[in-house]
């Protein structure tokens, strides 16, 4: 007996979605992966058109369109294409899905910060010194202007990834490429998996920089483009593909099981941080602001993309794309859609891909158990602080521990004898799962200036007050409007924050 890792639900879902969008925008097919990106297992995947595998003979409705006028052989290599997993089997140029990985190689180096006000220019196009024609960007006609990286990956800016991608070079970026499984198949168990077409790295110059740094002028698969966004929601880990659960040997009963497998650490947490943090900022404020229109309230990163014809004589035609991450922290979820060939008309990954990927993930999320905001902030979901003063350290680490609290000790005296005399938050305050209580002996006090969280995403916020030692307690949804205390305080580690989120 076979056992694989596709969720029948999911795989329902995106079939019928993908269907949908294929046949509604008249384009040429499309294909669909989810993934959990913690443990590789592909959670569904499909493409379309696709066909009946109780009468695998049987041409599907586009071949059976000219399927009389087909040769003997022109039918035989016609069915082994309509039967292949083209997920696996097929490259295409990315686009600016890309960026996601560009932005992680920059942010790595230190090459660039997240937040740096107008660290790129953008006016419209790009100029390689020696070129007379010069790289446009998708909205060249309404340039851009100063932007910073995250602004430049809201607006999806060819020109600031472009100056990115210079500063990174060549050695730096095959570098990374490397390592997150780019050049190499992932070994996923399908037969017929295809690997990517780079140029080789002495034929590199200024331009190929240019335009690898957003996605186009090489190939890969779908299945290494979602590997490599998984590797970003994945704390910056690397795991293989995985389609097979486990394999039942009906004789014997004998089991094996096919555990998750991880390749390397590509990139730290501390960068795949930022990059989700991003991610959910082009969902709240760029170009992927349609998949938050019916999974409203959910927690979603992503990235658009557009790819041109690989080549210039190509027939192929665009891809729009669209990548999705949820929830931003601790993803379960990685969603990725390509469309090809759509129509000239409308061929915006954004426009068309984003708003098939929203209706596939109000299915999914609330399927597979993930909260929207309005359910993560019931007072159901919230968890009450417990009395753990005059207890040992050790004992109320104990407390909060089985409570479903992390603790931080501010002293280096022994936990089993010292008494806790203070903690922060106070006994009877209502927060989130995971929070943290700082815990004081009599000797100890520890302050903590308050970060200006004004226009931050729920996500954003939660994370600076983590890194600052305070907790959060949320009202609304969007971005921060207020809070209390307000920015500049200085209050004990471990004081809740009360923010109000509103959407725009």
């Amino acid at each position: 007996d076979l056992n694989l890792t596709i969720d029948v639900n999911i795989q329902g879902i995106i079939e019928r979605e993908l269907a949908t969008a294929v046949d509604e925008y008249e384009c040429d097919s499309g294909i669909t992966i989810a993934m959990d990106p913690s443990t590789g297992k592909i959670l569904a995947m499909a493409d379309y058109p696709n066909f009946d595998p109780n009468n695998r003979n049987t041409p599907n409705s586009k071949l059976a369109e000219n399927w009389d006028t087909l040769s003997s052989e022109e039918k035989s290599n016609a069915l082994l294409r309509m039967w292949t997993p083209k997920a696996v089997t097929d490259t295409y140029a990315p686009g600016s899905v890309f960026k996601l990985i560009t932005s992680s190689i920059g942010l790595e180096e230190n090459l660039v910060k997240t937040d740096t006000a107008g660290e790129f220019n953008c006016t419209g196009y790009y100029y390689i010194n020696g070129e007379e024609k010069p790289i446009r960007c998708w909205n060249w006609r309404k340039p851009h202007g100063k932007q910073s990286l995250r602004e430049a990956l809201e607006h999806s800016c060819n020109p600031a990834f472009i100056e990115l991608g210079l500063r990174i070079g060549a050695q730096l970026s095959y570098k990374y490429y490397q390592a997150f499984g780019l050049f190499e198949k992932t070994g996923i168990s399908l037969p017929g998996e295809a690997i990517g077409k780079f140029y080789a790295l002495n034929k590199i110059n200024q331009h190929e920089l240019a335009t690898m740094s957003f996605g186009e002028k090489f190939t890969i698969t779908p299945i290494q483009m979602i590997s490599a966004v998984s590797t970003i929601a994945n704390d910056g880990v690397l795991v293989q593909p995985q389609l097979v659960d486990k394999i039942t040997n009906t004789d014997t009963g004998e089991v094996t099981e096919f555990k998750t497998k991880e390749i390397r650490q590509v990139i730290s947490k501390s960068t795949t941080d930022k990059v989700k943090s991003m991610m959910e900022s082009v969902v709240s404020e760029g170009s992927g602001y349609r998949v938050a229109e019916q999974a409203k309230g959910f927690s979603i990163g992503a990235k658009t993309g557009t790819s041109e014809p690989t080549s210039s004589t190509s027939k192929d035609g665009y891809t729009a794309s669209f990548v999705a991450i949820s929830p931003v922290e601790d993803t379960q979820v990685v969603l990725l859609l390509n469309l090809y060939k759509p129509p000239k008309s409308n061929h915006q990954g954004g426009t068309l891909a984003g708003p098939v990927v929203s209706q596939m993930l109000t299915e999914i999320l609330p399927y597979l158990g993930i909260p929207s905001d309005a359910e993560s902030t019931d007072d159901s979901d919230l968890i009450t602080v417990p009395e753990v003063r005059n207890k040992t350290i050790a004992e109320a680490e104990k407390v909060l521990t089985n409570a479903g609290f992390t603790s931080k000790i501010t002293t280096s005296n022994d936990k089993n004898s010292t008494v806790v005399t203070d903690q922060v938050p106070k006994p009877g305050v209502s927060l989130s799962k995971g929070s943290t209580i700082m815990l004081y002996d009599q000797d100890t006090r520890v302050s903590t200036t308050v970060p200006d969280l004004t226009g931050k995403s729920k996500y954003q916020a939660t994370s600076e007050l983590k890194n600052a030692n305070l907790n959060i307690s949320i009202e609304g949804s969007g971005t921060v409007v207020s809070q209390d205390p307000p920015k500049g305080s200085n209050v004990d580690a471990g004081t809740v924050v009360k923010v109000t989120l509103k959407s725009h």
